[in-house]
Formats: structure tokens, C-alpha cells, sequence
């Protein structure tokens, strides 16, 4: 299974890149190694298992982004940046977390207001969230989850 996270509106929005290149120096047993990964907060066109979202066949906004982010301050400021600038109030967006493959449960939605967005908002979009199986055939379902957003 594969999880991505999408943002979906009933209008076009703007791609945004604002991912930069973060270097981590770690020691382990006496030996000092360097990785280097993109962060930050990013809109692209939706792409990345594409036909395996449109084949769970949840109803969602017609227009669909790809949504990546980091559970940080930084990326929190981007994303209601982006969603001030895009959107006027009484409107309404789609965040969603997805899990794509075989087994995914049912949908979680939550709703609220952009001035209560926050941090453990926002990391509600990378829990994993789980729930039994009744039928057997998985140990557990990963729930989908949609957050919706009224501006």
C-alpha cells in the first residue's frame, strides 16, 4: 500500500514549489555520514498513482493536486498562505490522505473553519489511522481521511 496526499477544490489552482534541499549529519558507531532530502511544501498536477485514487471511487472536488508537506510551522504557514491567497472566504477545500492498494477502509472526514487550522490539524494527514477487518481478509484497513476547510 502507498499513501498521497491530495488537495482537491471545485476550481483550477496554481502549482506551487517551494521545496528546498535539507542536509542531515548523523554519527553512528564513531562514523559521521550526511543525507541529503527535499522538504517543504509543494502543489503539483496529480499524477502519482492517479488511477489507484480514481479506483477507490470516493466522491471528491473535481479538481485534484498533489499535496506534500512536512508537519512543521514552515509548511503550515505555506499551506494556509496558499489557501488564503486561492481561495475567498465561504469556499470550501478537500485535503486528503489516501491509501491506494488493496484493503483500504472507510473514509474519515472532519470539517472545520481555516482559523482553527493548526499543526495537529495538519497532522492528521499523516496519522496512520486504522480499523479492524471484519471480514478476515486484512489484518487492518487504513482509513482514508478527509479534512475539509472552510475558508
Amino acid at each position: 500500500m502507498s499513501c498521497v496526499r491530495l488537495i482537491a477544490a471545485d476550481k483550477e489552482l496554481p502549482l506551487r514549489d517551494q521545496k528546498e534541499f535539507r542536509e542531515q549529519t548523523s554519527t553512528v558507531n564513531g562514523e559521521t555520514f550526511t543525507i541529503g532530502f527535499e522538504c517543504g511544501f509543494s502543489v503539483a498536477p496529480h499524477t502519482y498513482y492517479r488511477d489507484a485514487a480514481d479506483g477507490l471511487g470516493l466522491e471528491m472536488k473535481p479538481f485534484q493536486y498533489e499535496l506534500d508537506f512536512q508537519v512543521c510551522q514552515t509548511d503550515l504557514d505555506r499551506l494556509l498562505a496558499y489557501l488564503r491567497e486561492n481561495f475567498v472566504p465561504g469556499e470550501t477545500v478537500e485535503l486528503w490522505s489516501l491509501w491506494v492498494g488493496s484493503g483500504a477502509g472507510r473514509v474519515r472526514r472532519y470539517r472545520g473553519k481555516l482559523s482553527e487550522f493548526d499543526l495537529d490539524t495538519l497532522g492528521m494527514l499523516y496519522e496512520l489511522q486504522r480499523e479492524p477487518d471484519i471480514t478476515g481478509e486484512f489484518d487492518d484497513l487504513f482509513c482514508q481521511v478527509c479534512v475539509t476547510v472552510e475558508i
